[in-house]
């Protein structure tokens, strides 16, 4: 363990993490003379993106939170070893976190959704595609994005793990899937607080979407 985590080893989690801390929705607005912190929901991902500069510049926001994500790992994964995995398996979280904690714009970042779901699509896309059918019917179901992006999220260690379990370092991928439900979590306390007090935004999709609409959600 001692000898895999060597200097290039932690060079690349950190250059994950420098890729992960760019506000590529933030540079997006500007492009428009838009500050995406000051409209919306205040967030800078792709969704608050979608709102405040309509659908083509908010989904090339979420293509580009989720490269960031996924590059790192996947470029480290091309020798295909075990240490590959595991040093792959760091630097999608590493991205994740600099999405969360960007150094660049005073550590107040997104809440990593598209960043975590393209860390996991470099190691085993599957993972994330399965994700997809729980967001959609958690979705449906409650009418909030925000539990389909929590529901979502919860999957992810559950496939990574009957996928990778028994794989030699594929508990580094199970570890690694379970950070970033963890990280996502956490960033989503405020959507949770809202959930439990019956203040969260609805969508118009689900069984749930009439009634009140909400505080603003940051999905």
């Amino acid at each position: 363990m001692g000898e895999m985590w060597n200097l290039s080893d932690l060079t690349w989690v950190l250059g994950a993490y420098l890729l992960g801390s760019v506000p590529f929705g933030i540079l997006l607005a500007k492009v428009r003379g838009v500050d995406l912190r000051a409209v919306g929901s205040g967030n800078i991902g792709a969704t608050n993106a979608m709102r405040a500069l309509g659908k083509p510049l908010g989904l090339l926001a979420f293509a580009l939170d989720l490269g960031k994500g996924f590059f790192v790992p996947w470029y480290l994964l091309q020798s295909g070893s075990a240490e590959a995995l595991a040093v792959a398996s760091a630097a999608g979280v590493a991205a994740a976190a600099g999405h969360v904690w960007p150094i660049w714009i005073g550590f107040r970042g997104g809440k990593a959704v598209a960043t975590a779901l393209g860390a996991l699509c470099a190691v085993d896309p599957a993972v994330a595609l399965w994700g997809g059918p729980v967001w959609l019917l958690a979705v449906f179901v409650s009418s909030h994005v925000s539990v389909g992006s929590l529901a979502m999220s919860a999957s992810f260690p559950v496939t990574a793990w009957l996928r990778w379990g028994e794989d030699e370092g594929g508990e580094w991928f199970a570890a690694a899937a379970l950070l970033l439900c963890i990280l996502i979590w956490a960033r989503h306390r405020p959507n949770i607080e809202r959930l439990l007090q019956g203040e969260e935004a609805r969508t118009r999709l689900g069984l749930r979407s009439r009634g009140s609409a909400g505080a603003e959600s940051d999905e």
